[in-house]
């Protein structure tokens, strides 16, 4: 039995068990995709729910010279130290939006109606490009800027603010959560409608701030529209997209080889749900990460994938 087979086997092991812990969301069978940073390995890049696995993508640009490269991408601990988040990077945070790295995938198919959901923590957004983004597909001229980062029409205090573009019009920016300090973990969630209205997007935002305490979603934008260009174009859509950046597909294969425009800061997961989900499954989603704790099944597989491991490493399994 060769050392890599056995390797191939732990990992596997491992990421099935991680899954279990952390896989949390509602019941129904609309998860489509759910990133979660859990490891061993390059399992730090799996979709949990569909098969959008996601791939390194360094800048193409430098600071004096310097460029990002594809693993300066950074895994720290998660919300409640619980889980992993994922940190892109920058070469310098003040100055540039094309040297850094960070993740993104392909083949992404904006749903007709869907649910966007994730807990960040964000940074002062410092970076000088006119938005950072969290989730982000762009299939031909058409924007789906779900989730982004932006520092303008903020209110007296804030240093930041997560909210949306969808459509064509770059300038219709939509900010729903604000943050005034850093190390402030956010769960933002947008429940968005592409088609049922002609010719707009609408969108309703959901936020809570979990480092004050808060464990029911808060509905802080509603009925939000952007007409511009007619953004049910993208319902449908398939297309590269940039998880924590923007996604750029150089070489015209619908691979997205390269990254800019990071999101400051650090991403828990980001989970995407075929259905609007209502203020009640979003208030079940977000309790289940508050709750999100080992329990006494949970140190049980912990401690079968050890065993496991162990049997492997001695070839007699």
């Amino acid at each position: 039995m060769s050392n890599d087979w056995k390797s191939n086997v732990r990992q596997t092991i491992l990421a099935a068990l991680l899954v279990a812990l952390f896989g949390v969301g509602t019941a129904d069978a609309t998860l489509l995709h759910q990133w979660l940073f859990q490891g061993p390995g390059d399992n730090v890049l799996k979709d949990s729910a569909g098969g959008l696995d996601l791939n390194y993508a360094p800048g193409e640009g430098n600071v004096g010279g310097v460029m990002g490269k594809a693993y300066d991408v950074a895994f720290e601990k998660g919300f409640n130290d619980v889980t992993h988040a994922y940190r892109p990077y920058y070469v310098d945070v003040s100055q540039s939006s094309t040297a850094g790295a960070g993740l993104t995938g392909s083949g992404f198919t904006s749903p007709s109606q869907f649910t966007i959901e994730a807990i960040v923590k964000p940074d002062a957004k410092t970076s000088g490009s006119a938005v950072n983004y969290l989730f982000q597909t762009r299939p031909g001229s058409d924007r789906g800027y779900y989730l982004i980062q932006d520092e303008d029409n903020l209110s007296g205090g804030s240093i930041g603010g997560i909210g949306s573009i969808i459509g064509n019009n770059f300038g219709d920016v939509a900010i729903g959560a604000e943050y005034d300090a850093n190390d402030t973990w956010i769960y933002i969630a947008a429940v968005i409608d592409l088609t049922t209205s002609p010719g707009q997007a609408v969108a309703d935002v959901y936020a809570a701030n979990l480092s004050a305490g808060e464990t029911t979603p808060t509905l802080i934008l509603n009925d939000r529209t952007w007409n511009s260009a007619d953004p049910s174009a993208l319902a449908g859509a398939t297309g590269i997209f940039g998880l924590g950046n923007f996604a750029i597909d150089r070489d015209g294969d619908s691979t997205a080889e390269a990254s800019q425009e990071w999101f400051q800061g650090a991403i828990d997961y980001v989970a995407i749900y075929d259905e609007l989900l209502t203020p009640a499954d979003l208030a079940d989603n977000l309790n289940a990460r508050i709750n999100l704790v080992p329990e006494p099944s949970t140190l049980a597989l912990v401690g079968l994938a050890g065993v496991l491991g162990l049997c492997l490493r001695r070839s007699k399994c």
